[in-house]
């Protein structure tokens, strides 16, 4: 049973505002807080699994930790808050808008996140396996060590996103626009690349393709060794 009430939270919000909100550990999980405005609340390592916030604001929120495992976050707007380390397996987050969030290290395996507005998201070293990523916007994101191993990401749209060292084995880039990527060390074995854009894309030789896909035909362009500058 959730600590408090959405009725609780409601009174709290109108008397003393998000000041006056300490959510930070508590046990929220199965709650329907949809349409609430929680933007600057303390929710740090909170258990909101199940959680129901659909069309809500959380932004410039706290959220590091959280387990938001089979939360509903669908067109909720959590730009600019701190989802470090959070657990968000199995959460429906359509269309919701993450622009600038922090998610390194989060845990996104078989997330929806279908037409999710994820601007310059870092998610540095996240798990995004089998995610669905089918139409988001990620430009200038982060996604360095990250894993996307099945993942869906058709028609995403990576222009100037950062991929260095990710793991993209099996995933679908169909028709997915990755203009001036850094690919440096990614993995895209057994991956589906029929019409994806590599304009410009830079990849090097710890790249891993396909044997039969040829990555300048897509348009990337292979970087320079990087020179040793040691000592020895």
């Amino acid at each position: 049973m959730a600590d408090i009430t959405r009725e609780q939270i409601e009174e709290i919000l109108g008397s003393q505002g998000v000041s006056g909100l300490s959510l930070a550990g508590k046990d929220l999980s199965d709650l329907n807080l949809s349409g609430l405005n929680l933007t600057g609340v303390n929710l740090s390592g909170a258990n909101l699994s199940k959680l129901v916030l659909k069309g809500g604001q959380v932004r410039q929120a706290n959220l590091s930790g959280v387990n938001l495992s089979g939360a509903n976050l669908s067109k909720t707007n959590l730009n600019g808050s701190d989802l470090s380390r959070a657990n968000l397996r199995d959460a429906t987050l359509s269309e919701v808008y993450l622009l600038r969030v922090n998610l390194e290290g989060g845990d996104l395996g078989h997330a929806n996140l279908l037409k999710a507005k994820m601007d310059e998201i870092n998610l540095t070293g996240a798990n995004l396996e089998k995610v669905n990523l089918d139409r988001t916007f990620l430009l200038r994101a982060n996604l360095s060590e990250t894993n996307l191993s099945g993942a869906d990401l058709s028609g995403a749209n990576l222009k100037d996103a950062v991929l260095a060292g990710a793991n993209l084995t099996g995933a679908i880039l169909r028709g997915a626009y990755l203009e001036k990527a850094n690919l440096r060390g990614a993995d895209f074995r057994q991956a589906d690349m029929l019409e994806v854009d590599l304009k410009l894309a830079e990849f090097d030789h710890e790249t891993r393709w396909d044997d039969n896909f040829d990555p300048t035909a897509a348009g990337a362009v292979k970087g320079k060794k990087k020179k040793w500058l040691g000592l020895f």
